[in-house]
C-alpha cells in the first residue's frame, strides 16, 4: 500500500485547498475517520474520492466517486462498506461485476420475454435469406402479410388483400406460441383455406426447430416443437390428390387437338 501521508479528518474546506504538487501525476490526502478513503487529486484539479485496502497480499483500489458528486459523509460510508467486504476475504470488484452481469441478464430476460413471434420471424427470415431463393424468401414474407391492402390488378379476386395464414400469430408473445395455440390456429384456418394453411404450418414447424437451435430464444419455447402435434397435423386433413395433369399416355391426342384449334394463335404456342 501507498506510504499515507498528508492523514487528516477530511472536511469542505481541506478538500478544496487540497492540491497536487507541481511535476506529480497526483496527490492523496487520507482520511482519518475512514482510513481506507482517500481523496486522489490530479494536475487538472479533478478530485476523486478512492477506497483502497489489501486482499490476498494485493492491493485493491477503487474509484468511489469525484468529490463533486459524493458528500464526505457518504464517500465515507462507502468505504467503510467496502472495508468490511475486504475483511470478510471478498473482492468488492469481482461482487460489483457479478451485479452488473446480473443486472444485464435480468434485462436481457425482461427484453427476450417481450419478443413477439413476428420480431423472431423477421429474424429468421434475415438469417435464412442467402441460403434461400428469391421466390422461397418471397413466400415466407407472404405467409405473415397483414392483409387490407388494395388488390394489385391480375390479382385473383377484388377489393383488398387477405392477410397471410401465419399472420394471426404474428403478434402473440413467443413465449406463448405453445401447441394449444398452433393447434387453436390449425383449426381456424383450415376451415378456410387448408392447402394454404398446410404449407404455413410446414414452414411454422421449420421456424421452431430453428427457434430451439438459437440460444436467445430457445428458452422461451417448450420442450418440443409446439406445431408437431397430432392435433394439428390432423386439423388439415390430408393432402388432396392433383386432378389436373396430363398422364403420359394423354398427351398425344391432347397435342393434337390443340394444333387443330382454328386460331393460330394458340395452335402455334409453344407448349412442347
Amino acid at each position: 500500500m501507498r506510504k499515507q501521508q498528508h492523514r487528516v479528518k477530511l472536511t469542505s474546506g481541506r478538500i478544496e485547498a487540497f492540491t497536487c504538487p507541481a511535476g506529480k501525476s497526483q496527490a492523496f490526502l487520507w482520511d482519518t475517520e475512514a482510513p481506507a478513503l482517500a481523496l486522489r487529486v490530479t494536475p487538472t484539479g479533478r478530485k476523486t474520492y478512492v477506497f483502497e485496502s489489501r486482499l490476498n497480499r494485493a492491493t485493491i483500489r477503487i474509484n468511489i466517486g469525484t468529490a463533486a458528486d459524493w458528500p464526505i459523509k457518504k464517500a465515507q460510508g462507502e468505504a467503510q462498506r467496502l472495508k468490511m467486504l475486504v475483511d470478510n476475504g471478498q473482492d468488492p470488484r469481482e461482487i460489483e461485476r457479478q451485479n452488473q452481469a446480473a443486472k444485464a441478464a435480468a434485462v436481457a430476460a425482461k427484453t427476450a420475454q417481450a419478443l413477439t413471434v413476428g420480431d423472431v420471424w423477421s429474424a429468421y427470415l434475415n438469417a435464412r435469406r442467402t441460403r434461400w431463393g428469391e421466390r422461397h424468401f418471397a413466400d415466407h414474407e407472404t405467409l405473415t402479410r397483414a392483409g387490407g391492402q388494395k388488390a394489385n390488378r391480375g390479382t385473383r379476386g377484388r377489393g383488398v388483400t387477405i392477410a397471410g395464414p401465419l399472420h394471426p400469430l404474428m403478434a402473440l408473445p413467443l413465449r406463448d406460441l405453445t401447441a394449444p395455440a398452433v393447434e387453436a390456429w390449425a383449426a381456424r384456418e383450415a376451415k378456410t383455406r387448408p392447402t394454404a394453411a398446410r404449407l404455413a404450418w410446414r414452414c411454422l414447424k421449420a421456424f421452431l426447430n430453428w427457434c430451439a437451435e438459437q440460444p436467445e430464444y430457445a428458452p422461451l419455447l417448450p420442450s418440443t416443437n409446439a406445431a408437431k402435434t397430432k392435433k394439428a397435423r390432423e386439423a388439415f386433413g390430408k393432402a388432396g390428390i392433383k386432378k389436373d395433369a396430363l398422364m403420359r399416355e394423354q398427351l398425344p391426342a391432347w397435342f393434337a387437338a390443340v394444333r387443330s384449334m382454328n386460331n393460330p394463335v394458340t395452335a402455334a404456342y409453344p407448349w412442347e
